[in-house]
């Protein structure tokens, strides 16, 4: 009885003490939910804070944000996006993107969209965004930069205003036209002064030089040989051929009258006998191709000084043995771009980009393309000659003489 009594006892015991660990241990656990209960209370609150800090660069950003798919229709769009199009984005969600877009660019943006799921890279395109219904008078220039999203149908898209990108890069545009109007009066004015001095020199100074030459041949011929007075005229004989020769030199660098009188070619085919007869060292090589007749003054002068300048360039800094000279004209019957193509080569020292200077004498001939609407580029390596190209397109220089004539 007695050992049934403690055996029981024992048994309640046990049970007890079960009881009170399971206590024990349901009460840590209790402690441990508690702790990760706060625990991912924290993390949510951290993902709704990263959550809404992610909403809000999204709908915030200084660009728009679009989900586009395959038809154009719009799927997503931040607020940014939305503002650009002037509408609230409940609004554009579900509509097509061309209904914001002037109707003259949509068939450019259906064929953007053909490039966007053809094409695994980035796809830019520029288009003008108008909404017709609120702002119809107001145009806003927008870039577009697309890429399709893989697995779907489906595209991410970036659109940015421009607009004073455009406005910048237009008040350039006309700020450089404005620039190149102002060197071509420049240089038409110039070129008037060069052929008054010419006029001045040929006609003033010319006829009293000869004056001066045949009034001591006169002595010459009438004065005794060897006696002071027959050597005093041979000497003012000679000072006056000399000046003659000088005066002449300048006339040619100031206004070449071949240009005038019988055009371009033989203007050049002139400059090129007066190279070979005063630089002998220096071998010359010319070559001219196509129509060159008929280009008018103002492309006439541009070339022949632009090629003048560049082989006294040449004569002056480049210690060069050999030079080349091609005028092409060039003409695409499918276009009414013709250009003219000039290319001035030597074999001289060449210099480093760094060393181009005014003394070079390439800055004027980068400003009389600049204001012929052309392109000008050089090339030039220490030891191996410089190579100068200008591109002058001729359809607008004509244009432009055909208008100021009138």
């Amino acid at each position: 009885m007695i050992h049934r009594h403690n055996n029981n006892r024992r048994s309640d015991d046990s049970e007890i003490r079960s009881k009170v660990e399971l206590l024990a241990e349901l009460q840590i656990r209790q402690i441990e939910l508690e702790i990760q209960n706060r625990e991912l209370k924290a993390a949510q609150q951290q993902l709704e804070t990263t959550r809404d800090r992610l909403s809000d660069l999204y709908d915030f950003s200084p660009v728009g944000y679009l989900t586009l798919d395959k038809t154009g229709r719009v799927l997503e769009i931040n607020l940014t996006g939305s503002a650009m199009l002037g509408e609230k984005r409940a609004s554009i969600v579900g509509e097509p993107l061309t209904a914001y877009i002037v109707q003259s660019d949509s068939h450019i943006f259906f064929h953007y969209l053909q490039q966007i799921f053809n094409s695994p890279s980035n796809t830019i395109i520029e288009l003008r965004a108008n909404n017709a219904q609120k702002f119809p008078n107001t145009i806003k220039h927008v870039r577009l930069e697309s890429i399709m999203v893989p697995g779907t149908k489906t595209c991410r898209t970036i659109m940015t205003d421009i607009n004073q990108l455009k406005e910048t890069t237009n008040r350039n545009h006309e700020l450089l036209q404005e620039n190149r109007r102002l060197m071509q009066n420049l240089f038409k004015i110039q070129e008037e002064e060069r052929r008054l001095l010419a006029r001045e020199l040929h006609d003033e100074l010319g006829q009293w030089l000869t004056a001066i030459y045949a009034e001591a041949e006169a002595i010459l011929n009438q004065s005794r040989e060897k006696g002071p007075i027959h050597t005093s005229a041979q000497a003012i004989s000679e000072c006056a051929r000399k000046m003659h020769e000088i005066i002449h030199s300048m006339l040619h660098q100031l206004r070449p009258a071949l240009l005038d009188s019988l055009g371009l070619v033989d203007a050049l085919l002139d400059l090129r006998k007066h190279w070979h007869a005063h630089h002998p060292h220096i071998a010359l090589e010319f070559k001219l191709q196509g129509d060159l007749n008929r280009l008018g003054e103002q492309i006439n002068i541009t070339v022949f000084r632009i090629i003048q300048e560049a082989l006294n360039n040449i004569y002056k800094h480049a210690q060069a043995s050999q030079a080349k000279v091609l005028l092409s004209r060039r003409s695409n019957k499918t276009s009414i771009d013709n250009n003219l193509l000039l290319y001035v080569e030597d074999n001289g020292k060449g210099y480093r980009p760094d060393q181009i200077s005014k003394g070079l004498g390439l800055l004027g001939i980068r400003e009389r393309t600049i204001a012929a609407g052309g392109k000008f580029t050089v090339r030039s390596t220490p030891d191996h000659g410089t190579h100068l190209h200008v591109r002058l397109p001729l359809s607008r220089l004509n244009k432009r003489r055909r208008t100021d004539d009138f």
